[in-house]
């Protein structure tokens, strides 16, 4: 499994050199294995600006879905309250972790049965350029490194 993902960070990387997104690094990209029958998901990776501009994601889209969006969950007076985030900006060398209980992209009305182990596409679309592929595994439970991100 471990080779799969060091695979898949190779080809995120050169996918993300060739053009679009100039600097884009998408890495560690998994999904919870939603209840069958659910129409929603959430996405969760790691996003890094490996390039020497600012860039700009201002959509995301994934051939498996019908809708996707980026969302973050907010927290107040012990509520959680999810926004839409219409565009995320990222300065050169920044690193922005998705994960539970906090930035996450929100899949809505699957296209395919979400199995353990699935690989889902995620299209990244910046200001400038066409969108960088990303991949992410549908899993049971989170990777060890994902606890969920809350205020105290």
């Amino acid at each position: 499994m471990r080779a799969r993902h060091t695979v898949l960070g190779m080809l995120l990387v050169a996918s993300a050199a060739a053009g679009a997104c100039e600097g884009l690094v998408a890495s560690d990209g998994w999904i919870r294995q939603p209840p069958p029958g659910s129409p929603h998901a959430a996405g969760y990776l790691v996003l890094t600006n490996a390039g020497k501009r600012a860039i700009t994601i201002e959509r995301v889209a994934s051939p498996d879905f019908e809708a996707a969006m980026l969302h973050e969950t907010r927290y107040s007076d012990g509520r959680a309250q999810m926004r839409h985030v219409h565009s995320l900006e990222l300065a050169p060398g920044e690193r922005v972790e998705a994960r539970p209980g906090g930035l996450h992209v929100m899949l809505m009305r699957p296209r395919i049965a979400l199995t353990a182990d699935a690989l889902i596409e995620l299209d990244i679309t910046c200001a400038a350029g066409a969108p960088v592929a990303a991949w992410l595994s549908v899993r049971r439970s989170p990777p060890p490194s994902s606890a969920p991100d809350t205020e105290d």
